[in-house]
């Protein structure tokens, strides 16, 4: 058995993270059963603002539908729009407080270039603004921060993409999904790994690589261990990382670094083969190097099993580190600052 780390948890972060099947549930039977008054007939491309935890959503949509999408879709984390953006595009904005500046801002522009726009929020301006714009807001009604309502985010944009008919993606595969993911967590393995892992990750920075379809996966990880274990941390795209960042690790300090690589048996065989490489190159660099991977029958089970155990690697890394995962004081000094300005 691993060491029972005990974790500073005011907030309750370990109960959203449970929460997450149930969120993923609520999500779904919450919207399917609604109306959901757009036309988008005509559109030719799926454009889903979000920033932060309200962003990563997107990112996850993005690469569930990489290779059999009906439509492109891109994540937009800024400020205005692409100048491409117009009345056959979908606009998502995603914002869990419906208060981010930048998707309101986006959101603006979108309603310039008279663009079909759909909100996902929990109120705020966002709210607001479907209102005196007419255009409908799908409401996150699960109480926590933003990150830790990864399953309403996620599951709210899956099913509406899903009763748009603008994904490949059918209530059946949901469930089944959903099934897998609970049948998964009833065995009580992941705390025990998890907590192994925190404690090998502690004065360590974890560098997490992974390869399509896993890599929107790898940067959910490092945001999750830099908001709720406050603890540096990189994400990398394998093939991309094999032609400038391992070079970067040539005179790295090796027992400062973990690479933690994520592999999915949904990949390109070439990807998949090059973990062989890398593992072989960092072991000669004397930086630890350990594959993750969950049994899965689907990409979108692979990804919501990969969320939770990342979600949970945090939270005990948080443990490990005696802070509490929920307080992000840097992110509120930053808003309260650009407030003034």
């Amino acid at each position: 058995m691993a060491e029972q780390i005990i974790v500073l948890d005011e907030q309750k972060m370990l109960t959203n993270i449970n929460d997450f099947p149930t969120q993923l549930e609520q999500s779904w039977a919450a919207l399917w059963v609604k109306d959901l008054p757009l036309d988008v007939s005509s559109i030719n491309h799926i454009l889903i603002c979000g920033m932060g935890g309200s962003g990563i959503a997107g990112l996850l949509t993005k690469e569930l539908a990489r290779d059999n999408g009906k439509l492109p879709i891109t994540v937009w984390a800024d400020y205005g729009l692409p100048g491409w953006v117009n009345d056959k595009t979908l606009v998502i904005a995603c914002s869990y407080s419906g208060e981010t500046e930048e998707t309101l801002d986006a959101l603006r522009v979108a309603i310039e270039r008279k663009a079909v726009v759909l909100g996902i929020s929990s109120g705020g301006k966002l709210t607001e603004l479907g209102k005196i714009h007419n255009f409908p807001v799908v409401p996150i009604t699960y109480q926590s921060s933003p990150r830790a309502a990864i399953g309403w985010l996620y599951g709210t944009l899956l099913t509406a993409l899903t009763k748009l008919q603008l994904i490949d993606l059918t209530e059946k595969a949901y469930f089944d999904a959903l099934t897998e993911l609970k049948a998964t967590i009833a065995k009580k393995i992941f705390p025990e790994k998890a907590e192994e892992l925190a404690i090998s990750l502690n004065n360590k920075v974890p560098l997490v690589f992974a390869h399509a379809p896993l890599t929107a996966l790898s940067k959910r990880w490092v945001n999750q261990l830099n908001e709720n274990s406050k603890t540096f941390g990189l994400s990398a795209e394998v093939p991309e990382l094999c032609h400038n960042v391992i070079v970067g690790t040539e005179y790295a300090i090796p027992e400062k670094i973990v690479v933690l690589y994520l592999e999915s048996r949904y990949g390109f065989s070439r990807n998949l083969a090059r973990e062989k490489v890398l593992h072989k190159w960092f072991d000669a660099q004397q930086i630890s190097f350990v594959p993750l991977s969950v049994k899965s029958s689907s990409l979108l089970s692979e990804q919501w099993l990969l969320i939770h155990f990342g979600d949970l690697l945090s939270y005990y890394l948080a443990g490990v580190y005696g802070v509490d995962p929920s307080p992000i004081p840097p992110i509120a000094f930053l808003k309260e600052e650009l407030a003034k300005l």
